[in-house]
Order: structure tokens, then C-alpha cells, then sequence
């Protein structure tokens, strides 16, 4: 099954998409999406993939902290390997560069455990990854979340609602290996 991104989706967070690329500065890594929001960004940044498919990190070749800000926004349903994907973004930011997301999550609570459980066993979602907290991902690996804002998305599927857009940075106090 081919994995697909709810068309839906395009409308609803085209506003947030603009807001996030006017507000990246310097050097900017996209990693693909939409494109609509890509007038916005101070500089022409340098992007990665298309609308469901995701761009290799590894593309970019060495690992080499030149971006300030990496703009990931509806990549994380098509990573597997969550390890890599946050590897990559890490070692081409900047040390003092940021990571701003907008991504969907689980809920939070009682209710995401229910339809994590409920979900089990079930085709992933249509091969999409939508079965992880994403502020955690990043906290996981050593990442200093630092603005964070849930919303749901009232026009989709249920499994494709609660959503994140926040900001992360590397953390000053622990290095990332």
C-alpha cells in the first residue's frame, strides 16, 4: 500500500506552514512537503523530497552543522527509523540552530494509550507512522524542546488530529552523539 499524506491536510496547515517559514532564519533545511509555504523564507532554502516521500538526509552528504534552522513539517508518518532521521537532522544543525516541527502526534494521556492499543496489530495506518509522541522523540535524543503548541485537525481521520508545531534546539548540556 502506498503511503499517502490526507489531502486534507494541504489546507489546514497552510497557515501554520508560512508562519513556520517566516519565522526560520539564516541558513534553512527544508525537508520537503508542500511547496506553497516556500515564498515565505527569507533566503531560498535548501529542499529535500516531496509531498509523501521523504528525502535522505544523507543526500546532503557529511554531517557538517551548517544549517541554523531545519523546517520539518508532515515528515516524521514517513520515517521508520526515527534514530537516523534525528541523527541527521542534529548533525547538519548548527550549534546554535533549531529544529522547528509541525508534525502529528499521539495524544497525550489516557486517550493515546487507548487508541495505541486500539491501533495494534493493524495495518500502520496506511504505512504511515503516526504512533508516537513526537515532542518525546526529540527529547529522547537529547533535544531541548523549547516551544511546543498541540491542536488537532478537525478535517481528517481520527488517527491523523493531534498535532504538534514547536521548536527544538540542541541541549547546551549533554552532548549529542
Amino acid at each position: 500500500m502506498a503511503r499517502r499524506l490526507p489531502p486534507e491536510l494541504s489546507a489546514a496547515l497552510a497557515e501554520r506552514r508560512r508562519i513556520i517559514a517566516a519565522a526560520a532564519t539564516g541558513r534553512v533545511l527544508d525537508l520537503g512537503g508542500w511547496h506553497d509555504h516556500l515564498g515565505e523564507y527569507a533566503e531560498p532554502p535548501t529542499v529535500l523530497g516531496g509531498l509523501d516521500e521523504l528525502g535522505g538526509l544523507d543526500e546532503l552528504g557529511e554531517l557538517d552543522g551548517t544549517f541554523d534552522t531545519i523546517v520539518s513539517l508532515v515528515r516524521t508518518p514517513l520515517v521508520q527509523d526515527m534514530d537516523a532521521f534525528i541523527g541527521g537532522m542534529v548533525g547538519h544543525l548548527a550549534p546554535n540552530g533549531v529544529v522547528a516541527f509541525l508534525e502529528p502526534t499521539v495524544r497525550p494521556g489516557r486517550a493515546g494509550d487507548f487508541l495505541r492499543v486500539a491501533a495494534w496489530g493493524q495495518d500502520r495506518f496506511g504505512g504511515l507512522y503516526l504512533d508516537r509522541d513526537i515532542p518525546n522523540e526529540f527529547r529522547e535524543r537529547q533535544l531541548f524542546v523549547t516551544d511546543l503548541h498541540r491542536f488537532e485537525v478537525a478535517s481528517v481521520a481520527a488517527s491523523f488530529r493531534p498535532f504538534v508545531d514547536g521548536r527544538a534546539r540542541r541541549n547546551r548540556h549533554t552532548s549529542i552523539e
